[in-house]
């Protein structure tokens, strides 16, 4: 499957090896940087992402909504940046020891 770029002026292929802003869903697993085996909802080149300004979290994470912390086996949407992978995989490479914008999916 090609990945395609969200941003609706856009609409180009998102190929591999280009610096990406992906938004996530998942469950969290306090072992990883990122929650495990995470839903890729939609993704921007990232001169294409004007949506809102992506707020960097380390560990531990805590909900931008509620402000509560991010527990192990909690269904959180956040946001990713990295490298385009090959079609057959979804999460971007090279994401870094960051999320960003982290959310509970209830809030």
């Amino acid at each position: 499957m090609e990945h395609v770029c969200s941003y609706e002026s856009c609409g180009r292929p998102l190929k591999y090896g280009e610096e990406v802003v992906q938004m996530l869903q998942g469950i969290c697993n306090l072992g990883f940087i990122t929650p495990a085996f995470a839903t890729l909802i939609a993704e921007w080149h990232v001169d294409c992402f004007h949506e809102f300004v992506l707020e960097p979290q380390g560990r531990p994470y805590r909900c931008q909504s509620c402000n509560k912390p991010i527990e192990g086996s909690d269904h959180v949407n956040f946001f990713v940046k990295g490298m385009e992978t090959t079609p057959g995989y979804t999460v971007a490479e090279g994401r870094g020891y960051e999320i960003y914008s982290v959310r509970h999916v209830n809030c």
